[in-house]
């Protein structure tokens, strides 16, 4: 039984022996291929007196951050160039459907040198090596694929900051290379493409990336270049908690001085000044990790509102505060008129004086309010009602009102558009 499996084995091992041996090593086949292309080789050299037609791809590996303060974005991508070159036909030399090769290797060919123009800072990743790729296919079609970081610019408008989308952009461009030598096209299909799109970035989300053309002119010529186009939406979430809800708290603190008392005018104003301080310490707490822009951003127009309206509470406090101390004066006035006619009512002629006092006061009265009717309508206004009272009734309905219509006009036209 032993045999029996024995000899089935010692055949698979000499077969592979066998099939090893005959075949040719490809690495050997390889190098013997690219000596002789390579041979009178010249990369300075055009490989067609034609303009060559590049060909783009790219995939998004992943984007590490996006700052408004730097006004950068860092991307992680690989970006491959696809061309003919006539001098590394291979086809008739071997077999292979394909020669893998590294960079060390592109250095030696004409490549079209396409580079990131608007980019602050690209480097080649090295792990463990140059992560770059080239494939040449027999009939001249090179493949070079780069995995590269990119730190683009990336302008931002914070018009609607935090509720804002921001466009950033990359821009190819053949380095070198005008369109009367080399014309850059997206591959036609799937030329952007996203590995992941679980991006973690710590203030936005990623929303699409999109391809467009364009060309650009320069003194030397025309050029042309590939886009992409990022879109990233703003997570708003971090603002809300510390920015919007402790300014709404702010707010609603300075309206409790509306049901305290005109009286307790020392409580109020600490109510009111506290909150104007609390709501000027969190907008410079936002605004300082912002970058210094010259116009007006959406959280510049609440935290302005949310301090209007404080600062309104505070001008009420002190107009009740004036009308109550001039309906004091007002009345003491009138009260030490009451008293002197009092003692005029106590005198020896005690019938008599009354009448005529009570008489003379009453046409001294209606003649005043004939002569002077505004002055008549005050007096009687400040005498006999609380005017504060009213005042700040009439505020604890039209503050929150007014406040409501502000928030549905402002959240509507920030996340609407």
């Amino acid at each position: 039984m032993q045999s029996f499996l024995l000899f089935p084995l010692l055949y698979v091992i000499v077969e592979n022996v066998y099939s090893s041996s005959t075949q040719p090593n490809y690495g050997n086949q390889r190098k013997s291929i690219m000596k002789t292309l390579l041979k009178g080789y010249d990369k300075a050299t055009f490989p067609l007196s034609d303009p060559i037609d590049v060909e783009a791809e790219v995939t998004i590996q992943d984007i590490g951050s996006l700052s408004a303060k730097t006004a950068t974005f860092v991307v992680d991508l690989w970006y491959s160039q696809i061309w003919t070159d006539p001098r590394l036909v291979y086809s008739h030399l071997s077999p292979q459907k394909n020669l893998s090769l590294d960079g060390a290797v592109a250095q030696k060919l004409w490549t079209p040198n396409v580079c990131f123009v608007n980019s602050r800072e690209t480097y080649i990743h090295m792990s463990p090596e140059s992560n770059i790729l080239l494939i040449i296919y027999p009939n001249g079609t090179v493949w070079l694929n780069h995995r590269v970081r990119v730190c683009g610019r990336c302008g931002m408008h914070l018009e609607k900051f935090p509720l804002d989308t921001q466009h950033c952009y990359l821009i190819m461009e053949g380095c070198g290379y005008s369109i009367a030598q080399v014309r850059l096209h997206w591959m036609k299909w799937n030329p952007v493409s996203v590995a992941s799109t679980r991006f973690q970035l710590p203030d936005f989300l990623f929303i699409n990336a999109t391809p467009s053309t364009s060309m650009k002119h320069y003194a030397a010529g025309d050029w042309d270049q590939l886009v992409i186009h990022f879109t990233f939406k703003r997570s708003y979430g971090f603002y809300i908690l510390q920015a919007y809800l402790p300014t709404y708290l702010s707010v609603f603190i300075s309206w409790i001085a509306f049901w305290i008392d005109s009286k307790a005018l020392q409580a109020r104003i600490i109510l009111g000044v506290n909150a104007l301080m609390a709501l000027t310490f969190q907008m410079g707490n936002v605004v300082k990790n912002l970058p210094k822009v010259s116009y007006v951003k959406a959280i510049d127009l609440w935290f302005f509102v949310c301090i209007f309206f404080i600062f309104m509470s505070l001008c009420e406090l002190a107009i009740v505060g004036y009308l109550d101390k001039l309906n004091d004066r007002r009345t003491a006035k009138y009260e030490r008129r009451q008293a002197r006619s009092l003692r005029l009512w106590t005198s020896s002629k005690w019938e008599c004086a009354r009448e005529v006092t009570a008489s003379r006061v009453e046409r001294q009265y209606a003649a005043s309010a004939r002569l002077y009717p505004r002055r008549y309508h005050y007096r009687h206004f400040y005498e006999n009602t609380n005017v504060g009272h009213k005042i700040d009734s009439c505020c604890a309905r039209v503050f929150p009102l007014l406040f409501a219509a502000f928030n549905v006009l402002y959240w509507y036209h920030f996340l609407s558009v």
